[in-house]
């Protein structure tokens, strides 16, 4: 079947599969039509909220079924989806929201500890933008939050600012009202706004329009040979590319989707059991985890799965392989909607374990020097690309979008890699100096100028500290103010709540001074073997 927007592959499942099982997240399952009948009763009162084509609505939930619900939901409408991390805090959902200048923001009342309903509430004032505040998870006791009695729906009369309205009450109130159809042209119209952030700004809205996302959720998981007999685990977050892609790959195949919020080994492999798993897409961290106590589970049901998002050990692959789980490598990113390159079932021992596979049919290609002129076979490169798949932009960002793209529509993805005569593609670096903490992206800028607003810093420099576990860890590297002591501690708790826990540094190193060349720019690589060695030797100066 041909797709040609995003709720088109919903409405399918619809038509051709109402009575088979579509979603289970703990005791909750849906069949295809119970998912429809949630999006419809979400897709009207959203309609009554006043939400219209081109409209952004954040989503920052975790894998919740009212995930799924919302941004079909949204899409149905023509509106945009924003995908917000719900690890996120203050200041980045804040820059989120106001760049997208998004209308409404889906998120839980509670998850993993977090109550996010003071936050959003805190940040209303500087986000003139957004009219309505969604909650999931149960009504909340605050003044800020309360019942839809009395309010209208119809657009026409607004919620009072402040007010949160519950998610469940809110779909409780749809009277099967007709729902207004958007005219969508797959090609230039927005589905989904996913930001991503360079070392030398702050995080940019990639511009995915729904045909990127049909075309390469189609390209990129025909490897794997998907059947609608498949069991899909989407374990990593649907804010991250990777949950994202593998929710739209288990859709696009009319497969049954088992949702999972929160990643703790055992209990997920006690999930793959008992729901017969057959395909997981993660990042290699989660895959050690599982492996390390798999003897204790029936696992068998898993066929195969995506290894992605961070360095791939070759090691990893084959302890898969022998365990009968036969894992393919990916690469992809979050501007080309998914992947971009993959390993095949049939490749041999070496291209299955240390490459990421072949260009994928239909993506175009290219690695390229500094002046951006092609490099041969065997040389390492930029990777350039050029596919359907490509996002439309960055979101008001014509310079940025301009620098990333040529005349010729070629995408320059500032990551490094070589190929080898054959096509196979290993990457090996990072043009800008991005750091993966497993399978997370994290952007040293972003951290370094918190930390410089930390009471008792002067400045800070982040580098990567390489981690058996989780790929990489950070490293904040800092010169304390003239008469003030910081601690490690201090400096973490400072981070914490204002970043996502990931992003706060697993090491605090105190220095006199940074290596710098004549003209004062730090020398940040001779730094991070500076930080590489002293970690190594554990000295008195690093602090976890």
């Amino acid at each position: 079947m041909t797709y040609t927007t995003i709720q088109s592959i919903l409405a399918a499942n619809l038509e051709t599969n109402p009575d088979r099982q579509a979603l289970v997240f703990g005791t909750r399952r849906y069949t295809y039509r119970e998912l429809g009948e949630q999006v419809n009763r979400l897709t009207e009162q959203l309609a009554a909220l006043g939400v219209r084509k081109g409209d952004k609505v954040a989503i920052a939930l975790p894998n919740w079924p009212e995930f799924v619900f919302s941004y079909f939901a949204i899409l149905r409408l023509g509106a945009v989806v924003v995908l917000v991390n719900p690890r996120y805090r203050e200041m980045e959902t804040r820059h989120i929201l106001r760049d997208s200048e998004s209308v409404a923001i889906i998120l839980p009342v509670e998850f993993d500890g977090f109550d996010y309903l003071p936050t959003i509430q805190k940040l209303r004032p500087d986000l003139p933008a957004l009219r309505h505040v969604i909650a999931v998870g149960g009504k909340n006791e605050s003044a800020d939050s309360g019942s839809l009695d009395g309010l209208s729906l119809d657009g026409g009369i607004p919620i009072p600012p402040g007010h949160a309205l519950d998610f469940d009450e809110l779909i409780s109130r749809a009277r099967g009202n007709p729902i207004p159809e958007a005219d969508i042209d797959p090609a230039t119209d927005i589905a989904v706004l996913m930001y991503t952030s360079g070392t030398t700004s702050a995080p940019k809205g990639a511009m995915i329009t729904h045909s990127n996302f049909v075309w390469t959720t189609q390209v990129a998981s025909e490897p794997f040979q998907i059947t609608s007999a498949d069991v899909f685990l989407v374990l990593v977050p649907t804010s991250h590319i990777i949950g994202f892609f593998c929710l739209n790959c288990a859709f696009y195949y009319h497969a049954k989707v088992i949702l999972a919020d929160i990643f703790k080994a055992e209990p997920i492999l006690e999930l793959i059991e008992r729901e017969k798993v057959t395909v997981q897409y993660a990042v290699p961290t989660i895959y050690s985890l599982e492996l390390a106590s798999a003897d204790k589970y029936d696992i068998s049901s898993l066929r195969t799965g995506l290894v992605a998002g961070a360095g791939v050990p070759a090691e990893l692959i084959r302890r898969l392989i022998a365990r009968g789980v036969h894992a393919l490598i990916g690469y992809g990113m979050t501007e080309h909607s998914g992947g971009i390159a993959n390993t095949l079932f049939e490749d041999d021992a070496i291209a299955q374990t240390e490459t990421v596979g072949r260009a994928l049919p239909g993506v175009a290609l290219k690695l390229v020097d500094d002046n951006r002129r092609a490099v041969p076979d065997g040389q390492v490169g930029e990777i350039a690309i050029k596919s359907a798949g490509v996002m439309k932009g960055y979101y008001k960002q014509p310079e940025a979008t301009a620098a990333a793209f040529d005349a010729d529509g070629w995408f320059y993805t500032g990551d490094l890699g070589c190929r080898d005569e054959r096509g196979y593609i290993r990457i090996v670096g990072r043009k800008k100096d991005m750091i993966i903490r497993g399978g997370y992206n994290i952007y040293p800028l972003e951290i370094e100028d918190l930390l410089r607003t930390c009471p008792g810093v002067l400045d800070a420099v982040v580098v990567a500290v390489a981690d058996p576990v989780l790929g990489e860890k950070t490293c904040a590297c800092i010169r304390a103010r003239p008469n003030t002591r910081p601690t490690a501690a201090e400096i973490k708790d400072f981070c914490r709540g204002k970043l996502a826990d990931y992003k706060v540094p697993d090491y605090v190193w105190f220095v006199e001074q940074f290596p710098e060349t004549a003209t004062g720019k730090i020398l940040k690589a001779r730094l991070k073997e500076q930080v590489d060695r002293a970690v190594r030797e554990t000295a008195t100066q690093v602090y976890r």
